[in-house]
C-alpha cells in the first residue's frame, strides 16, 4: 500500500503544479512587460519546434538536421497566401500545414531509407535545395528581398498577447500529442525502431510507415510554427527561415531537457532561451562559443538530460520512503521476557 500512497502523492503534486503553472501562464501577459511576454513567446515557439523535432529525432532516433525545411515552407506558404493571394491567416495556416505534410511524405519516401549521418546529410541537402528554389522563384517569393506579410492590426500590447496565447495553445496541443504518442502503439514502435530497427522489422513492425508517420507529425507542427512566425514578424527571407543554426539550437534544447521525453524540450527551451536573452545579448561575439560549451557540459554531465535527473531523484525519494520504518519501536524490554 505504501508505493500506491507515494504514487498518489506524486500525482497530486503534479496536478497541483500544473494548475498553478496554468494560472501563471494565463496571467503572465497582463502582468509582465512586453519584453518578458515576447521572451515567453520565443520559449513557447522553440518548445514547439524542439518537441516536433523530438518526435523524429528523440523517439525514432533519426537526426533530421534539415527539419527547418518545414519551418521555411510553412512561413513562405503563409506569406505568399496572405500577401499575394490576399487570404486570411486561418486558411494560410492550414495551407502551411498541408504543404509541410505533403513535403514530409515525399522526402520521407526518399530519405528515410538512409540511416545515421547519411540521413542527417540527406535532410540538410534537401533543405538547401528547397532554400535555393525559394530564392530563385523571385516572382512568387520575392527572391533575395523576401516577403512582407500583412500585419495583425491592434495595439502592440494586444498583438503581443495574441501571439503569446497562439503559441502557447500550439505548445499545449503538441505536448498532448507527444504525451499520447509516448503511451500508444505508435510511440512503442518508434522506440523499438530507435533501439534496433532491424529487430523491429523482424518483429513485424512496418518501420517505413511508422517513420514516415513520425516525420509527418514533426513536419506539421514545424510548418504551422513557421506560419505563426511569418504572421508574427511580418517579414521573412530564405536565409533566416531556412537557417540551420535553428536546428542546432533545437538539438541542444533536446539534449538539455532529455531526448524522447514529453517535457524535456520545454525545460531545455526555457533554459537556453533565457540564457540567450539575458546573457548572450551582452556577449554577442561569444554566442557560438557559449553554445558549444553548453553542448560539451550537457554531454559530459547530463547525457540523458535534466528530465533523467528528475526521474532519478523521484525514484530515490520513493525508495527512501519505502525503506522508512513504519513507526518507532517502544523502548525497554518487550512483554513476555523475564522480569515482567
Amino acid at each position: 500500500m505504501i508505493p500506491q500512497a507515494g504514487g498518489g502523492r506524486w500525482k497530486a503534486a503534479g496536478a497541483l503544479l500544473l494548475a498553478v503553472l496554468a494560472l501563471l501562464l494565463a496571467a503572465a501577459p497582463f502582468l509582465l512587460t512586453g519584453f518578458w511576454v515576447r521572451l515567453l513567446t520565443y520559449i513557447f515557439m522553440f518548445s514547439v519546434l524542439s518537441s516536433a523535432l523530438n518526435i523524429i529525432a528523440g523517439f525514432t532516433g533519426y537526426a533530421a538536421f534539415g527539419n527547418m525545411v518545414f519551418f521555411g515552407l510553412g512561413a513562405y506558404t503563409t506569406a505568399v497566401l496572405m500577401s499575394k493571394a490576399r487570404l486570411g491567416f486561418v486558411p494560410a495556416f492550414l495551407g502551411s500545414a498541408l504543404v509541410a505534410g505533403i513535403t514530409a511524405v515525399l522526402l520521407g519516401l526518399l530519405l528515410l531509407r538512409l540511416k545515421g549521418h547519411y540521413f542527417a546529410l540527406g535532410t540538410l541537402g534537401a533543405a538547401e535545395a528547397v532554400k535555393y528554389l525559394i530564392e530563385n522563384l523571385t516572382g512568387l517569393t520575392g527572391g533575395g528581398q523576401g516577403l512582407t506579410v500583412p500585419p495583425l492590426r491592434g495595439r502592440p500590447a494586444t498583438v503581443n498577447t495574441f501571439f503569446y496565447f497562439l503559441m502557447l495553445l500550439l505548445l499545449v496541443v503538441i505536448l498532448l500529442v507527444v504525451w499520447r504518442l509516448s503511451r500508444n502503439r505508435l510511440g512503442y514502435a518508434l522506440k523499438a525502431i530507435r533501439a534496433n530497427e532491424e529487430a523491429a522489422g523482424v518483429m513485424g513492425i512496418d518501420t517505413t510507415r511508422y517513420k514516415i508517420t513520425a516525420w509527418v507529425l514533426s513536419a506539421l507542427f514545424t510548418g504551422v510554427t513557421g506560419s505563426i512566425y511569418a504572421y508574427w514578424f511580418t517579414y521573412i527571407d530564405a536565409p533566416t527561415v531556412f537557417d540551420v543554426m535553428w536546428v542546432v539550437k533545437m538539438f541542444v534544447i533536446i539534449l538539455i531537457g532529455g531526448a524522447g521525453t514529453v517535457f524535456g524540450p520545454v525545460i531545455g527551451a526555457f533554459i537556453l532561451e533565457t540564457i540567450s536573452e539575458l546573457v548572450w545579448s551582452r556577449f554577442l561575439n561569444l554566442h557560438l562559443g557559449i553554445l558549444g560549451l553548453i553542448i560539451i557540459l550537457v554531454v559530459l554531465f547530463m547525457p540523458r538530460g535534466i528530465i533523467s535527473l528528475v526521474t532519478q531523484g523521484k525514484s530515490l525519494l520513493s525508495l527512501a520512503h519505502r525503506r522508512r520504518p513504519p513507526g518507532r519501536q517502544p523502548q525497554g524490554r518487550p512483554r513476555g521476557e523475564d522480569g515482567q
